[in-house]
């Protein structure tokens, strides 16, 4: 375990390379949420806690992270007293958010989930068990309750499956409205998407630059 800053003030972060370390999607999704102090937000898939403790940190807004990895968690609660943030980390499966933190109760919910469905052979358990996943739908699902009428839900997600994600998006009444697509060489690879809970059809999209 080390400390590492955030590069913003003296903000850090707790990180285990046994756990895996956060890319630099999870910050670009931060910096594409333009979020309000006085929003009521929570990540859910949190892992240690990046989203929370840099958009806290960057907008002031009241956070909440959720995940079912307590050795993440430990992580992402010893990073927030470190910095002096107020955020709270529950341990528990997405599908039980909705009835344990509250029904329309948020104004923004932010997740970074899983891309891939099958894990690579010989691949470390830990790093198959954060990139591997097929419960995306369990995660709009809980998004969608979790979230007040106009709520938004702010993801990253891999540009190859972004017609399955706007699928699952409608079938959850969470209507797409603003995407950035992050292009590298030419070429998108990462998508940041914003839907609202049961908005009317309309999307703004927009293209920025990534480092490879």
């Amino acid at each position: 375990m080390r400390w590492e800053s955030l590069q913003f003030e003296r903000y850090g972060i707790y990180q285990d390379e046994a756990l895996g370390r956060f890319t630099e999607d999870p910050v670009r999704l931060v910096h594409f949420l333009h979020a309000k102090p006085n929003e009521r937000a929570v990540d859910l898939g949190t892992g240690n806690g990046v989203i929370p403790l840099y958009a806290n940190a960057l907008y002031g807004c009241p956070f909440a992270g959720v995940d079912d990895d307590g050795a993440q968690l430990h992580l992402a609660r010893l990073s927030a007293a470190r910095n002096g943030q107020d955020i709270t980390f529950h341990e528990m499966d997405v599908s039980e958010t909705p009835k344990a933190l509250g029904h329309g109760r948020y104004d923004l919910v932010t997740m970074n989930p899983p891309y891939f469905s099958l894990a690579t052979a010989g691949e470390d358990p830990q790093r198959a068990r954060q990139r591997h996943g097929d419960r995306l739908n369990d995660f709009l699902a809980a998004a969608f309750l979790l979230l007040d009428n106009g709520g938004r839900l702010c993801l990253c997600y891999r540009a190859e499956g972004l017609v399955d994600l706007f699928a699952l998006l409608r079938q959850n009444r969470l209507e797409p409205k603003r995407m950035e697509l992050v292009a590298h060489g030419g070429r998108v690879k990462v998508a940041l998407v914003e839907a609202k809970k049961l908005a009317k059809p309309g999307m703004d999209v927009f293209v920025s630059g990534g480092q490879d």
